[in-house]
């Protein structure tokens, strides 16, 4: 900031940095577990936790770990390892709670969009970029002609002549 950039472009260069496209797939991922779990009763809870713990111990601690360069991580890092992750937690928890799972991913796209969808698919193409863009200068919003000529006539004084009208 002391160099003279502005707070807003520094706070978006960090954001970007930070949160990578990987990263956010990553995030919207476990954002969608952790509201899916918040859902599940006490029995719910068993079956998924009792599914979850039985993969591989990298899958499920890489899961967990959450960011990369952590161990395991590389198991969650793009949208085809959390795909393989979620089809293989899919098939160790009880059917019931799979197809609560499923129900679950459903209520959560219509409610929240495609973000879920976007982290273990390539569809939906990529999460919105936290890059800055300097804003737009007032003189260069809407009509830019028009605010010209209308500098130009404040600064005469006056209006300008209609068509079609004499001075005499």
């Amino acid at each position: 900031l002391a160099a003279g950039n502005r707070p807003d472009a520094v706070a978006a260069a960090a954001y970007q940095a930070i949160w990578s496209e990987q990263n956010q797939g990553q995030r919207d991922f476990a954002v969608f577990g952790g509201e899916f779990l918040m859902e599940l009763d006490v029995e719910g809870l068993r079956g998924w936790f009792q599914g979850f713990f039985s993969l591989p111990e990298d899958l499920w601690a890489g899961f967990l770990a959450g960011w990369p360069s952590l161990p395991g991580n590389t198991n969650h890092e793009s949208w085809f390892a959390r795909l393989v992750f979620g089809l293989q937690l899919v098939v160790k928890i009880p059917p019931p709670i799979a197809l609560r799972l499923l129900g679950g991913i459903l209520k959560y796209s219509l409610t929240y969009g495609t973000s879920l969808v976007r982290s273990v698919t390539p569809l939906f193409g990529s999460p919105p970029s936290f890059a800055w863009t300097p804003p737009v200068p007032a003189d260069e919003i809407g009509d830019v002609a028009a605010k010209q000529e209308a500098r130009a006539m404040m600064g005469r004084g006056g209006a300008p002549a209609e068509a079609g009208s004499t001075s005499g």
